[in-house]
């Protein structure tokens, strides 16, 4: 439901988009592609940084910033969405996600599996917002992709 309005108003603002992914594993950028147009028109690029390797050597991310506060946090996010802009300067909005889809990594009783944190940086400023989505793996990410479409639809 957000995501097609999300995809159109992209469109319409003349918006360029890119995303960073982790934990959603290139699927936020996949859903905004499908839509008619929206591929070409909005949609950037994107890069999958699922190993903590990957953050470090492309992004550039700080490894104390990992082992201080995990590669699945807030503080990580934030500093995907920024290092996201250098790569994808012409975006509009870059949005960086992490979290725990499945069993593992930085899972704890405070972070639960299910726990997501994302990051867009739009106009110099970030947002960031952190969910808890129940479900099987692929309801967690089809909830996750309406739930980001309804945050940019909210920054525009």
């Amino acid at each position: 439901m957000y995501l097609k309005q999300c995809c159109n108003l992209l469109e319409q603002k003349g918006f360029k988009i890119a995303f960073i992914e982790s934990a959603s594993s290139g699927h936020l950028s996949a859903q905004f592609s499908i839509y008619k147009n929206s591929g070409a028109e909005i949609l950037l690029g994107g890069l999958v940084s699922y190993d903590p390797s990957i953050k470090i050597k492309i992004l550039g991310i700080e490894p104390q910033l990992i082992e201080k506060y995990t590669a699945e946090s807030v503080e990580v996010t934030t500093e995907m969405a920024i290092k996201g802009k250098d790569l994808f300067d012409q975006a509009n909005f870059i949005v960086s996600c992490t979290g725990l889809l499945k069993h593992g990594g930085s899972e704890s009783t405070h972070k639960p599996v299910g726990t997501f944190f994302i990051s867009i940086y739009h106009a110099a400023n970030i947002y960031n917002f952190q969910y808890l989505i129940p479900g099987t793996p692929e309801e967690k990410l089809q909830q996750l992709t309406e739930l980001v479409a309804k945050e940019l639809l909210n920054l525009m």
